[in-house]
């Protein structure tokens, strides 16, 4: 092990700060896992409704009705407690982070940005995993109850998840560069303030917005290419699910609204990619010991 791939205090601390509250972040994650099935259990809810209503029988809206004061519930609490919990998680952490790397000699303009960074280290657990929890109860469960209505189309669609996947894996290698790079000028930003030059603001804030210019390309671009094919897939469903013999409207609208959340869940992921590199580097920042990361 590497001085600059050894834990220092700071890191320490801060994992010793989320471990004392693994089990409330379980808690959370718990919610939304179950919150998503909630709203993976839509479609066929409503589907089986267009087809009760229409056969005459309106018992058949009571599995919507329930799934979704279900889901209100889990939903409303989910929220309230999670910022709760991130709050006050980010608050010790960021006061040992600022504390300990002061008192170990680094520099202000470096804890300073670290401190910040910290924020979009609470912001992923917050934020980014449930998107990440979303994204694959999207994909694989949508996946899965798809091919209840239709196997062939369910085939189609899980068959869209290899070149998507490899997609974002090679944007995931681009945006861990580009946070690093973007990152490194952030360390340099209080000590460049400081000297009141215009010239040296002007070209810290221009490369700050250049490394976000290339982050946002990346990001665009995975997301295109990801909905070319998802465009592909979708005609084709469309089309097998029309040329079916007496099929339900009510069958027919769940099949289309899962091939569409299976879409939501693939326009997840270009975000959560880039999420997910720059908490690769900010933690190896924290972890550092020598200034920047290269």
């Amino acid at each position: 092990m590497t001085p600059t791939d050894r834990p220092d205090g700071s890191e320490k601390f801060a994992l010793g700060r989320i471990s004392s509250r693994r089990g409330r972040i379980t808690l959370t994650y718990v919610l939304a896992l179950l919150e998503n099935l909630f709203e993976l259990m839509y479609p066929l809810a409503i589907g089986m409704a267009i087809n009760g209503l229409i056969g005459g029988e309106t018992a058949a809206l009571m599995p919507l009705v329930l799934i979704w004061l279900s889901h209100i519930a889990v939903g409303g609490f989910r929220q309230v407690y999670d910022t709760w919990l991130f709050s006050h998680l980010y608050a010790d952490i960021a006061t040992d982070i600022a504390v300990l790397q002061r008192g170990a000699g680094k520099d202000v303009s470096e804890v300073a940005a670290r401190v910040e960074m910290t924020r979009a280290f609470m912001d992923f657990f917050e934020l980014e995993v449930p998107s990440l929890v979303a994204a694959a109860a999207g994909l694989f469960g949508g996946v899965a109850l798809l091919f209840l209505y239709d196997p062939v189309s369910g085939a189609i669609m899980a068959a869209l998840l290899g070149p998507v996947g490899l997609i974002n894996a090679f944007m995931g290698v681009r945006a861990l560069r580009y946070n690093r790079a973007l990152n490194n000028q952030l360390e340099q930003q209080v000590d460049i303030i400081a000297t009141g030059l215009r010239r040296r603001n002007r070209l810290h804030f221009g490369r700050l917005a250049q490394w976000r210019v290339r982050l946002s390309n990346a990001d665009a671009g995975s997301w295109m290419l990801s909905e070319i094919l998802g465009l592909g897939a979708t005609i084709f469903v469309l089309f097998r699910m029309a040329s079916e013999p007496g099929v339900l409207p009510g069958d027919l609208f769940a099949s289309l609204a899962y091939v569409l959340r299976i879409l939501d869940g693939i326009d997840e992921v270009p975000g959560v990619v880039q999420q997910v590199g720059r908490l690769f580097d900010i933690r190896r920042r924290i972890r550092s010991e020598g200034g920047q990361a290269r």
